[in-house]
């Protein structure tokens, strides 16, 4: 399934071209060209065949299934059964409504999500020729300098080598190609979507929707998760399938219900007719447009200005012992955390009560683990509506309990980011912490922390949510980040503020979206 060039590089089939083989040279681009195809059918064929495993072992998971009686529940009945769990039949207008409901996931559907991954507009357009995805670079044509900047209050610092990838350093010119590849909605097949469009900064770095919507309006089945501090995630997407900021980027472009069904070499051959890019990526990285630059550029703009920081909490743990209210301090030790020693106000509620520091920690409130809480799981019908992390597991790494978990994201700017979970459930923190009251929603696969109750107070919630709410920080506002796009061909500049409005929604099969 993967070969080694004669320089070592590994080259593996796929859309997501994780593993570019940098070092290769350009004597050996049809070579590897040719090598690719091959790779893209077996590993299509590979992937299809572990989806028909995973749809085999979702329907083993069904406890009171009847094959020739029992049909496949349509999603309302799912509803009734588990409300909470399942998408709601109509989200709320502060959910950003859309006119139609959330549909949810069907696990016997996971061969036409796995099928649509792969198959890709790079696997079925491509695969692209090597020159388009990455280009030796000519040092004498580079015209940029390092950029160092200094991350709000609360956040560690963006050292080299450990928070930045020693491949792609932080450079000013880099971050303004980055910053219009991120706008640009001509990377979209009809020039409709940006990266922008299901990462809005006025929103939070998302889109505010119970799932995205991206070309032609077709909807995706996740939420899409914020961008904000990514710069220190260990993995992107809900269930940890990219590596990096530089690996995420490259799966919208060629999805065919995000940004459409095209190939790599497609997007970047209508990049190169467009003379300011052509000449941007000449000064920052010595080439022509590639996909390696396109990644590089897009990552270090997400890594440069999605940070949220200097919070209240951060001004509190700072010293400012008034940064907090009596409200937000009670709900702060509820949650695991302990209180300044010099405050006058010293809590008598019991720490950790909440559990939230179980899962939700360090400066980013993240432990950046898969756990599964039970959304999106119908105790009538034994099924997950989504397999999670356990489907992206390789064979050989399956565990059980990766069924229906996803990764735990960050509440810095919690209050932003509605609505939530992977489906976009819930719609507010109360639900969410109601769900968490609960012990979620009992299943095979329910992580070990979250099978007792809580036994919370109303004023206890209300408190944890207010200490949520104070982790609202300080962060780039879209009008600062808004670019200007270059002219293309015909000499018209796009207005990046169009595509910030996803199309208009239409019924689509479901996929995997984030």
């Amino acid at each position: 399934m993967a070969r080694a060039c004669s320089k070592g590089c590994l080259w593996l089939g796929g859309w997501a071209a994780l593993s570019l083989a940098a070092g290769c040279g350009g004597n050996e681009v049809e070579e590897q060209r040719a090598v690719t195809q091959k790779t893209t059918e077996l590993a299509t064929k590979s992937m299809l065949s572990q989806a028909e495993r995973i749809k085999k072992a979702a329907e083993a998971a069904e406890t009171k299934t009847d094959a020739k009686t029992e049909p496949t529940p349509e999603p309302k009945t799912e509803q009734k059964a588990e409300p909470k769990t399942e998408p709601k039949a109509e989200p709320k207008a502060s959910q950003g409504a859309v006119g139609e409901p959330a549909r949810p996931i069907d696990a016997k559907q996971l061969e036409d999500v796995v099928r649509g991954d792969v198959k890709g507009g790079e696997s079925s357009q491509g695969p692209s020729a090597m020159n388009f995805l990455w280009a030796a670079s000519r040092p004498e044509l580079i015209k940029d300098e390092p950029l160092t900047l200094t991350p709000p209050r609360g956040l560690p610092p963006l050292t080299p080598k450990v928070v930045v990838p020693a491949a792609n350093p932080l450079t000013k010119g880099k971050y303004e190609l980055g910053r219009q590849l991120y706008f640009e909605p001509r990377v979209s097949l009809d020039g409709t979507v940006s990266f922008a469009t299901c990462h809005n900064p006025s929103k939070g770095w998302t889109d505010g929707m119970p799932v995205s919507i991206g070309i032609a309006g077709q909807t995706g089945g996740r939420s899409a998760p914020s961008v904000l501090n990514t710069v220190y995630g260990k993995s992107m997407f809900w269930d940890g399938r990219a590596p990096s900021l530089e690996g995420q980027s490259q799966g919208p472009p060629q999805n065919p219900i995000e940004m459409g069904r095209q190939s790599y070499e497609q997007i970047v051959m209508r990049l190169r007719t467009i003379k300011g890019y052509t000449e941007q990526f000449q000064k920052v990285f010595g080439t022509d447009v590639t996909l390696d630059g396109m990644a590089k550029a897009i990552a270090t703009f997400e890594r440069a200005a999605a940070l949220s920081g200097d919070s209240k909490y951060d001004k509190y743990t700072a010293g400012d012992n008034a940064a907090l209210s009596e409200s937000e301090k009670r709900g702060m030790v509820l949650f695991g955390l302990t209180q300044n020693n010099d405050d006058e106000y010293q809590t008598k509620v019991v720490r950790q009560k909440a559990k939230c520091t179980l899962c939700h920690v360090g400066f980013n409130f993240t432990d950046d683990q898969f756990h599964n809480l039970g959304v999106g799981y119908n105790p009538a019908t034994g099924k997950f509506a989504d397999l999670g992390r356990w489907a992206i597991d390789p064979i050989g790494a399956k565990n059980d309990a990766a069924l229906g978990a996803f990764k735990t994201p960050t509440l810095r700017d919690i209050e932003r980011t509605a609505p939530y979970m992977h489906d976009g459930s819930m719609g507010t923190l109360a639900e969410v912490m109601d769900h968490y009251d609960k012990g979620g929603t009992p299943n095979p696969a329910l992580d070990e922390d979250m099978k007792k109750k809580l036994n919370l107070t109303a004023e206890e919630k209300a408190d944890v949510i207010a200490f949520m709410k104070a982790l609202t920080g300080q962060t780039r506002k879209l009008e600062d980040l808004l670019p200007t796009l270059p002219a293309g061909p015909d000499g018209k500049s796009p207005n990046p503020r169009n595509a910030l409005t996803p199309p208009s929604k239409t019924v689509a099969p479901v996929v995997f979206h984030l």
